[in-house]
């Protein structure tokens, strides 16, 4: 049986938790386990509140994620996987002038539908902004492209365009069938 380990902590049965799944055997998706404020991009007072509750290593690294999977061009039902580490420099703060940096490392996957295909890639380098987390994020992106990443995603498009058309066949035909029943209704009555 699975289930979500902060809900048994907050329960009190850690101590029934028997293993956590972690990378490389099961990857999260993109900004999984990050909670997000949306405010109006106007609105000063609350983007200041919101920056005094942030917290950067989490933002870079959800930043990271998230420019990876939309390079990919996915979505929420893509099996695109990502596991990433932030380890702050310390010695880059102790310089003044609210420089942040750290070691950003970022593994991406994609996984076929049928589990058959999978490509991953991993990319660590220092990054000092949220840009330079983003770029690593596109890098990654670019990686798992290169090796075979685009042409499982093709397949996930056109297994779901097929779906789709087959669904859409379907509701036609079920309408063609209420329409007719419909006619023959009109027909016997008159």
């Amino acid at each position: 049986m699975i289930l979500a380990k902060a809900g048994l902590l907050r329960l009190g049965f850690g101590d029934r938790i028997t293993s956590d799944i972690v990378p490389p055997t099961l990857f999260h998706a993109v900004g999984q386990g990050a909670l997000g404020v949306e405010i109006r991009a106007d609105d000063a007072e609350a983007r200041s509140l919101c920056d005094a509750l942030t917290h950067w290593q989490t933002s870079w690294r959800c930043l990271a994620e998230r420019a990876c999977l939309r390079v990919l061009e996915g979505g929420c039902s893509v099996p695109v996987g990502v596991h990433s580490e932030l380890v702050p420099d310390d010695t880059a703060a102790e310089g003044g002038g609210g420089v942040r940096a750290a070691r950003l490392q970022l593994v991406g996957t994609i996984t076929a539908v049928d589990g058959r295909r999978h490509v991953e890639q991993e990319i660590g380098c220092e990054v000092r902004s949220p840009e330079e987390a983003e770029e690593l994020g596109a890098q990654v992106a670019r990686a798992l492209v290169e090796v075979g990443g685009r042409e499982i995603l093709d397949e996930i498009a056109k297994d779901r365009e097929q779906r789709g058309a087959g669904q859409a066949t379907e509701t036609g035909t079920e309408v063609q069938n209420v329409d007719t029943a419909a006619t023959r209704e009109t027909a016997s009555s008159s």
